[in-house]
């Protein structure tokens, strides 16, 4: 089991029928099929204990959102693997994140 944390901005407007509440949701959904415990205290932070890739947990995720307005960045803990989803508006997250993977 490899430990990860999840931050996430979902956007207020409903995309492809789904409303905020809906994508949250999934996107919580998601992360709970997907691991064996977690913390999700904050609001939009979740730390969480998978079996599943990075690769995997960042596919399984990009379903669950709105990759055209949500945003989504998870990090493998104790390694320099990460992996960022949806509408990102400041590439300085690759200047302080350079091994970070975009997925579409």
């Amino acid at each position: 089991m490899a430990a990860y944390w999840l931050t996430f901005r979902i956007h207020e407007a409903s995309i492809g029928g789904r409303t905020y509440e809906r994508r949250y949701e999934d996107l919580n959904e998601a992360v709970r099929t997907s691991c064996s415990k977690w913390w999700k205290t904050p609001t939009s932070f979740i730390a969480f204990e998978s079996a599943s890739t990075i690769d995997a947990l960042a596919k399984k995720f990009a379903g669950a959102i709105a990759p055209s307005q949500d945003l989504f960045l998870i990090r493998m803990m104790d390694t320099q693997s990460a992996a960022i989803c949806g509408k990102n508006d400041d590439n300085d997250i690759f200047t302080l994140m350079p091994y970070l993977v975009k997925y579409a």
